[in-house]
């Protein structure tokens, strides 16, 4: 066996090496951002779900309350409603017992 014979098996088994080394690396570091990417996709699954539930919650308390703005406005109502029966309801009295005693 020659030196160059010998060189070239040296040669040979160090781009051999380097070439494994090097496809070693680059699966590592495929597997690491894929790894990193399912995390990051169940991340955003998560907040995704998370903003539709306060979505749905946020659409329910607006509903709740628009019902008990209109609960309230219709309670006013009455309320004032009854204000005046009561106010008139006195002035009756008044008048009447004004005549009452003129008579």
């Amino acid at each position: 066996m020659d030196w160059f014979t010998g060189f070239s098996i040296v040669a040979i088994t160090t781009g051999v090496t380097i070439s494994v080394v090097v496809l070693a690396a680059v699966g590592s570091i495929r597997r690491s951002l894929n790894e990193g990417a399912l995390r990051q996709s169940q991340h955003i699954k998560s907040l995704s779900e998370t903003i539709a539930s306060l979505s749905a919650q946020q659409q329910a308390a607006q509903t709740r309350i628009q019902q008990l703005t209109d609960a309230h406005r219709k309670l006013t109502e009455e309320f004032n409603a009854l204000g005046e029966r009561l106010s008139d309801a006195d002035t009756v009295q008044r008048v009447s017992g004004t005549a009452k005693l003129l008579h």
